[in-house]
């Protein structure tokens, strides 16, 4: 088995997973979602933001981006 074959996605969605879990992580490690909660949910949606425009600029059609196919009658 290739990597390839488990890790589906481009490196740079591999990095993006990466940034949100390690903000996540500093912004639970200092209690941001207790003390300064507006903040801490506009951190979250200007991070999901950012993460799904880079998504959405880096995909090119066709591109696997699941195992099995969404339309199963596409394959036939």
């Amino acid at each position: 088995m290739k990597l390839n074959d488990f890790f589906l996605g481009r490196p740079i969605y591999w990095a993006l997973t990466a940034a949100v879990i390690a903000i996540s992580a500093y912004l639970g490690i200092n209690e941001m979602h207790v003390r300064n909660f507006e903040t801490f949910q506009f951190i979250l949606l200007g991070l999901a933001v950012i993460v799904v425009g880079v998504i959405i600029k880096s995909y090119k059609p066709g591109e696997r981006i699941t195992r099995e196919p969404l339309d199963p009658d596409s394959d036939k």
